[in-house]
């Protein structure tokens, strides 16, 4: 996604070039084709956190190939903007809050330690903790606000061991097609 233009800008007080535009609405353009993948696939697996596969493949795979500190963040945001679109099925109302504190934890550890951690499986650990957040936060609101969650129907360790482990394969993949993808560009 390092889109490489000219150095032309919007306008003189606003100075963001074309090409940090064009990643934006990628980004926001993945993120919502990551959350539509999540009410589209509507596999009956009985599988706590099986949706991090697509959703984390596509997240962390667009957080690599982006050169914007904000990258999750902002693909994170499409998916937010898509959780509210009626129809599709999204009935959890904190889960756009909880899809923020995923976006702004990747990019604050991307941020922090870019260069310190290189090694892909041990990015993908990030992934595989970010998406295992859901659960977490669904336990602790389960337990003050009293709103029940299927998905905890097993237990609670269940769901986040599962979370952890579908956000870890799902960013595994995601961010190895990007490796692949960026060193073919060079």
């Amino acid at each position: 996604m390092a889109i490489n233009s000219q150095t032309r800008t919007i306008s003189k007080a606003f100075p963001i070039s074309f090409s940090t535009i064009a990643q934006v609405l990628i980004l926001l353009i993945v993120g919502f084709v990551a959350t539509w993948l999540h009410y589209r696939l509507r596999i009956p697996m009985r599988m706590p956190g099986r949706h991090g596969l697509e959703f984390m493949l596509l997240l962390m795979g667009a957080r690599y190939l982006s050169n914007l500190r904000l990258a999750s963040s902002v693909t994170i945001t499409g998916s937010i903007l898509t959780t509210l679109i009626p129809g599709f099925g999204f009935t959890d109302p904190v889960l756009p809050y909880i899809y923020l504190v995923i976006g702004v934890l990747i990019d604050f550890v991307w941020y922090v330690w870019n260069n310190r951690i290189r090694w892909i499986p041990v990015i993908a650990i990030l992934g595989g903790f970010a998406y295992a957040l859901i659960p977490v936060f669904r336990i602790i609101i389960s337990q003050f606000a009293g709103y029940y969650y299927g998905s905890l129907a097993t237990g609670i360790f269940f769901p986040i061991i599962t979370h952890f482990a579908f956000g870890y394969v799902g960013s595994l993949v995601g961010l190895g097609v990007a490796s692949s993808i960026r060193k073919m560009k060079k």
